[in-house]
């Protein structure tokens, strides 16, 4: 190897490593925000399993709570984007449904914060 891919791999990997550590950082949510229009609708509990339905005026969205997961399962939008997300458990992951305004967003009632700004 020449000492320019040497230089490049290690320029990267300094890149690299803080996104690596700050996604093993992240801790579990406990609750999942639902939020229709922007509004929260609904705070699920991720440790009581259950089978949600939510119906706005562009259509429907079926969420599930699973071992502390959540996911949408089913809903009426084209594309399906929502439901191919899949489960989600990590503070601030979302689900995003855009045609019906919907969205689901992991939350923790002890969460931690390296820097606050005004």
């Amino acid at each position: 190897m020449k000492k320019n891919d040497i230089i490049l791999i290690a320029i990267a990997v300094l890149i690299l490593m803080p996104l690596i550590l700050l996604f093993l950082n992240s801790k579990n949510g406990d609750k999942a925000l639902v939020k229709s229009d922007g509004r929260t609708i609904d705070v699920l509990d991720l440790s009581v399993d259950g089978t949600y339905r939510y119906e706005n005026k562009y259509g429907f969205n079926i969420v599930e709570v699973k071992d502390k997961n959540v996911r949408v399962i089913d809903a009426d939008c084209p594309g399906h984007d929502c439901i191919n997300k899949g489960f989600i458990k990590r503070n601030n992951e979302s689900v995003i449904c855009l045609p019906h305004h919907f969205e689901v967003i992991i939350s923790s009632d002890n969460e931690e914060y390296d820097v606050v700004v005004q």
